[in-house]
């Protein structure tokens, strides 16, 4: 009976551990890149404003970050009608429960050899905070209507001025665009 309990203590902790790594592995960007394109012929890029536009001030910043990583990485800014590829963006605010709560169960029952009837309710309390707001951004970079790169991914915000959200997005517009090939070795 011992050895069972162990074993059952054993199995619920590899899966609280596995859905804690999980848990932890969510906001890892997601990046796709299109293998069979020739990146090496891609020189020039154009970045679109973003559809929905709601703070220029940040969405320019985000360009900005855009433009400086894949300079770096070889490619020179051009106009919409002559660059080689077009780079979309799309930023948008997400709020995820926390799920914080301290559960108090109240109830009476009776239990028996043969089973039990139990009758109860549970109070569920909120205790501290009860949202974490996320900043997510995806990143499309497209040739002749065809997607060639492909990166999403979020940002937890901490504190909700201005200079901290733009820090945010720009740390996760370079973390997006990592895995993009670099041409500048040409």
């Amino acid at each position: 009976m011992r050895e069972r309990f162990r074993k059952i203590q054993l199995l619920f902790c590899l899966i609280a551990f596995s859905g804690l790594l999980t848990g932890c592995a969510s906001n890892a960007p997601s990046v796709n890149v299109d293998e069979t394109q020739d990146f090496n012929s891609i020189n020039s890029f154009y970045v679109k404003s973003p559809l929905n536009s709601v703070n220029p001030t940040l969405e320019n910043s985000i360009a900005q970050t855009i433009t400086d990583v894949l300079t770096a990485k070889g490619l020179t800014e051009a106009s919409q009608n002559e660059a080689d590829v077009l780079v979309g963006f799309f930023p948008f605010t997400e709020s995820k429960d926390n799920g914080t709560r301290l559960n108090i169960g109240l109830g009476s029952g009776t239990f028996g050899r043969s089973g039990g009837i139990s009758i109860g309710s549970v109070f569920s309390i909120p205790v501290g905070e009860q949202f974490t707001e996320y900043q997510n951004l995806q990143i499309d970079i497209t040739r002749e209507s065809t997607f060639v790169y492909s990166a999403s991914g979020s940002t937890e915000i901490k504190a909700n001025d201005a200079i901290t959200v733009q820090r945010a997005l720009n740390e996760l517009v370079q973390s997006l665009l990592d895995n993009y090939p670099n041409t500048k070795d040409k």
